[in-house]
């Protein structure tokens, strides 16, 4: 089995190579080429896998000792990512994100929790539901609950306030040119994944319904409760298999990104998954982690050069 080790710099460094190759050498891998992606930012190292006694004798023990390995070295400003080097690294056909704080920089719930003044409470329950710390379910119970009495109908205000991740056109577009289906799986709300969705020219757009009723002056406000299947970590990871198999598509050429725990069952059940500037559980146990500023960097993760990647998003 061929496997690649990829380092991805936040920003261009003119020892990055230098730096690698001293990391490498502490490590049960033997480099037999390497590719510039980005100069001075970017490189692919396609490796074979040391056996050994102290390294574990099975290549399916040595590969997760490495990961976890890989997990723990410091070099600031660096993700590195290792994985199989087969049909499938470039071979995608559909990747599923997660929207807030993923495909867009806010966590919508808390926009609409500073109409109400609730935005710090909010904000803390979201902070402990991303980190795994709380059911998903719960904190969303407990944020919607919050929400309870604000104008049900500031949808178009809030669109306005949406900013879009740095790279996510350039992502987009890339992704589209190698015929790849693209879906928003949300936890936060329908009306803007809907809108994500339109905006950047996804294929598919779920997220949770807030309940609304009609209050005694005849506005309608949240309830404080939300409606329909939920959209959880277990739920995401249904809506991912339930989207491969109308598309068709082997689950191994599936791509899941996301920030949060609520994301891990989701790349999981994808045959890749990538936790982007996401929480420290999360970074640890996701497939690939990337801590760069923009999102399109994922092509880098793909084996894709700047040219090959400019050529894609023409």
């Amino acid at each position: 089995m061929s496997y690649v080790l990829t380092a991805i710099a936040r920003s261009p460094d003119a020892e990055l190579l230098n730096k690698l190759e001293e990391v490498v050498e502490g490590l049960p891998i033997t480099i037999k080429h390497t590719r510039v992606l980005s100069t001075d930012r970017a490189y692919d190292f396609e490796v074979d896998v040391i056996r050994s006694e102290v390294w574990c004798s099975l290549e399916g023990e040595v590969v997760p000792k490495l990961k976890d390995e890989l997990n723990n070295i410091v070099l600031p400003g660096v993700d590195l990512i290792f994985q199989k080097n087969d049909e499938f690294r470039q071979q995608k056909r559909l990747f599923c994100f997660d929207m807030d704080s993923t495909l867009i920089y806010q966590e919508v719930i808390e926009l609409i929790a500073a109409y109400a003044g609730v935005e710090a409470e909010v904000e803390k329950i979201t902070t402990a539901a991303m980190n795994g710390d709380i059911d998903f379910k719960e904190s969303l119970a407990r944020r919607v609950s919050l929400l309870k009495g604000i104008d049900g109908t500031i949808w178009d205000e809030l669109k306005k306030k949406l900013v879009f991740t740095k790279g996510d056109f350039e992502l987009v577009k890339g992704l589209k040119a190698m015929g790849c289906k693209l879906a928003v799986l949300s936890g936060g709300f329908i009306p803007l994944a809907n809108y994500v969705k339109e905006t950047l020219g996804l294929d598919y757009a779920f997220a949770n319904t807030l309940q609304t009723e009609v209050d005694d002056q005849g506005k309608t406000v949240f309830n404080g409760k939300t409606e329909g299947y939920i959209v959880d970590g277990e739920k995401k990871a249904e809506l991912t298999i339930f989207i491969a198999e109308e598309e068709d598509i082997d689950l191994r050429s599936v791509v899941a990104v996301g920030d949060g725990s609520n994301d891990l069952l989701m790349m999981e059940t994808a045959g890749f998954g990538i936790a982007w500037n996401a929480k420290p559980k999360v970074q640890k146990l996701a497939p690939a982690k990337l801590n760069t500023d923009q999102i399109s960097d994922i092509f880098y993760i793909l084996g894709f050069s700047d040219a090959e990647i400019a050529e894609l998003t023409l």
